[in-house]
């Protein structure tokens, strides 16, 4: 039986970031991702707030840089909204995902492709993947929203979730490059948002609901033609997928098994936001695995846990959104209010808490919208 130091379940942001940050301190790294290729039949729309951006520097000829929302009303009225210094990068998600692949094969990580996990059995000195003929020292998962690695070792799952749906379309015309375009509407989107998302190349149309409602990307589509010029338009590529929404779950680890980005549930439940903190907790995640194993360094979760969020006060706006969601007549008449553009800011652009008194000295005062750039889509 082949013996490894780490086994990583799952090729996204979160498993690579992890992968890459233990090869490269000399941790033997297995990752293994049950499709047939990184980056292949994505689940994410695959926006970078300005911290995952300044984490990880994507190469530039993946992203778009995007340094404001624009937030419509049911009616389609907006306000846009900036932060001084602050942008997104939306980005071609497959090919970042591949680049990070590189990252971490180049750091030394073997990658598997059409890899399965089914199992794996505890034993003195690690666990046995008895399926892969694989023995391993520590097991991460990092297998998304339904994660097999938790269901098999015991630990928690969620059970909280928006159900998203996006289409990718090439030649749409009339959309600013320079917002992501944001939707509030309590009849298409009940209980979150819909986008419409400049790309590389493309643009990304979709929108989420609460599991127990329904989201209609059809009308949405319909919807949006009122905006942009769909004459020339074509529908390349259609998604959907789970996006959990109960805050992080406890406990994310046991002993020598460890869950990252959605399988711990490290999604605000607020933005549905959680590529920031895949990387930046993956990474962690990585380095102190590696101390652990070669250095008897102490058990990578006893240091994780102050750094992963908890995300307590936006799951309780989860909750409340979820149970009372205002009708569309009400974001209608509140989306022109200066309170309400002072809190939408808050939620688009502060990374230090909801509550902190920095977010709130930043973002207080409205701030001026910046020049228009050229489109790299046109």
């Amino acid at each position: 039986m082949e013996t490894t130091d780490l086994v990583v379940v799952g090729g996204g942001f979160a498993g690579l970031a992890c992968a890459q940050a233990a090869a490269l301190r000399g941790t033997k790294t297995v990752v293994l991702e049950r499709k047939e290729s990184i980056g292949s039949r994505l689940h994410t729309t695959g926006i970078l707030v300005k911290e995952a951006a300044d984490m990880i520097d994507v190469p530039r000829q993946h992203t778009l840089k995007i340094p404001g929302v624009r937030l419509y009303g049911p009616n389609l009225k907006s306000i846009d909204l900036y932060a001084p210094g602050y942008y997104f990068l939306a980005t071609d998600t497959a090919a970042v995902l591949r680049w990070q692949a590189t990252l971490a094969e180049q750091a030394g990580a073997e990658i598997r492709c059409g890899v399965s996990f089914s199992g794996a059995t505890r034993e003195p000195n690690g666990l046995s993947l008895s399926d892969l003929d694989l023995r391993a020292r520590f097991l991460v998962g990092a297998d998304g929203a339904k994660s097999r690695v938790a269901a098999a070792m015991g630990l928690p799952a969620n059970r909280q979730f928006l159900v998203g749906v996006e289409s990718e379309w090439e030649g749409v015309e009339g959309i600013d490059p320079s917002v992501l375009h944001v939707f509030l509407d309590a009849e298409l989107a009940p209980g979150y948002i819909g986008w419409v998302v400049p790309s590389v190349g493309f643009y990304q149309i979709g929108l989420a609901a609460h599991e127990r409602l329904s989201p209609r990307l059809e009308p949405f589509v319909q919807k949006m033609k009122k905006l942009f010029d769909f004459s020339k338009a074509k529908e390349v590529s259609k998604r959907g997928g789970l996006i959990p929404c109960g805050g992080t779950l406890r406990p994310f680890a046991d002993n020598n098994v460890l869950l990252l980005g959605d399988a711990a549930g490290t999604v605000s439940p607020l933005t549905a936001g959680g590529i920031h903190s895949a990387v930046e907790i993956g990474r962690l995640a990585g380095i102190t695995i590696s101390d652990h194993l070669l250095d008897a360094g102490p058990l990578p979760q006893q240091i994780i846990a102050s750094t992963i969020p908890s995300f307590a006060i936006k799951r309780l706006i989860r909750i409340l959104f979820s149970r009372v969601q205002p009708p569309n007549w009400a974001y209608d008449m509140l989306i022109g209010s200066k309170s309400f553009r002072q809190f939408a800011q808050m939620i688009f652009f502060h990374h230090r808490g909801l509550l902190s008194a920095a977010a709130w000295k930043d973002l207080w005062h409205d701030a001026p919208a910046p020049e228009k750039t050229p489109s790299l889509l046109e």
